[in-house]
């Protein structure tokens, strides 16, 4: 009885690919799955490094950014950001978000797709209801109060 295995260059080449591909998995920006079949990391925090543009059209020509993806600090609830950057695809056409803004990202499809973002004050994007809740069926104009739009008379 022999003490191993004797793999001929056939089962080496083989086992040599998959050993390669593994890698590559772990390194990639790619969210991995689960042995279950989960999806681990497919959303993530992160903060656009430039102007993210909306798209001319949501499926042939959607515009696209590179942004930081954030994680938590080790032993703490506060995020840090990292050295890890992707790009981020912006598929609906009437959102444009600004370089410096912090979005939620979710992987789809093979892209990062903006669910979510923390638009500035200046932003055109703006709750015309108070915070506790809606304050009438018809929203009016005395109720917008950033800055930039001129003050109802």
């Amino acid at each position: 009885m022999a003490d191993g295995i004797l793999l001929g260059p056939k089962a080496i080449a083989q086992l040599q690919q998959m050993i390669r591909e593994h890698t590559r998995r772990i390194r990639s920006s790619e969210p991995q799955r689960r042995q279950y079949g989960g999806p681990r990391d497919n959303r993530r925090i992160a903060v656009l490094q430039a102007d993210l543009l909306a798209a001319v059209d949501w499926m042939r020509d959607p515009s696209t950014a590179p942004a930081l993806l954030a994680r938590k600090a080790p032993d703490s609830s506060d995020y840090i950001l990292t050295n890890e950057e992707v790009t981020v695809v912006n598929r609906f056409e009437n959102i444009s978000l600004d370089n410096g803004t912090v979005i939620g990202i979710e992987y789809i499809d093979g892209e990062w797709q903006p669910y979510k973002a923390d638009c500035s004050p200046e932003s055109g994007s703006m709750s015309i209801y108070s915070a506790g809740g809606f304050e009438s069926a018809e929203p009016t104009l005395g109720s917008i109060t950033a800055p930039g739009f001129p003050t109802p008379p």
